[in-house]
């Protein structure tokens, strides 16, 4: 019954994300909150997020902003390398911690967001994502300011965010095996998950270039 409830949260997470560009990721990862074991919570998500967000992209692929995407990598190969020599030293049973705090934070101040600037500003995000994502998962949301300053159309930033998130979610997947988390009891689970975003990404595409 619980992987019921986590591949219905899967898809229509993914399907919610396609087509508003946010909110998917934050909504999935509460819900898994609810049924995994703390430590299980962020690297799970990421492998499915990296599903969603790599089907979501690949759907659109014409629409992604290769030029501002590529400094964004090379910040989150930086932040991954920071961000792995800090996650050991977190105690499991602190993780729903960082985890909560931000879940509230995006949830009643989404006006901080829209404060965030940096020099070499996608290089900056990169890292930050890249850090960030480490402890609380769904940390899309801080990607909109950066990418609506940059003047991109509605399509090109809902997609050049998908694949900002795919790079995110992908190095994470990286450094928590690394890191000895033991993906193969959730193996299952993830693979109808991953079948489940993929479908609702497509389902958004479908009814995102239908309805605007």
């Amino acid at each position: 019954m619980d992987s019921f409830f986590l591949v219905v949260a899967a898809f229509l997470s993914s399907s919610l994300t396609t087509v508003l560009g946010l909110g998917g990721g934050m909504l999935l990862i509460s819900i898994m909150s609810v049924f995994l074991p703390p430590a299980a919570i962020v690297p799970v998500h990421g492998v499915v997020q990296f599903a969603s967000n790599a089907s979501r992209g690949a759907f659109s692929a014409k629409d992604i902003r290769w030029d501002i995407l590529w400094p964004f990598l090379i910040g989150c190969l930086i932040g991954t390398l920071a961000g792995s020599r800090v996650v050991l030293k977190v105690p499991t049973e602190f993780l729903p911690m960082p985890l909560g705090t931000f879940i509230l934070t995006m949830t009643w101040l989404p006006q901080i967001n829209k404060k965030l600037w940096f020099p070499d500003r996608f290089l900056s995000l990169g890292f930050v994502q890249a850090f960030l994502t480490l402890f609380v998962g769904a940390s899309g949301p801080l990607n909109m300011p950066f990418l609506i300053r940059a003047g991109l159309s509605r399509d090109q930033l809902l997609v050049t965010g998908a694949a900002f998130m795919t790079i995110v979610h992908l190095v994470k997947i990286i450094t928590f095996g690394l890191l000895g988390f033991a993906f193969g009891p959730y193996l299952f689970l993830m693979l109808l998950m991953i079948l489940a975003v993929i479908s609702g990404s497509y389902a958004g595409t479908r009814f995102r270039s239908s309805s605007f």
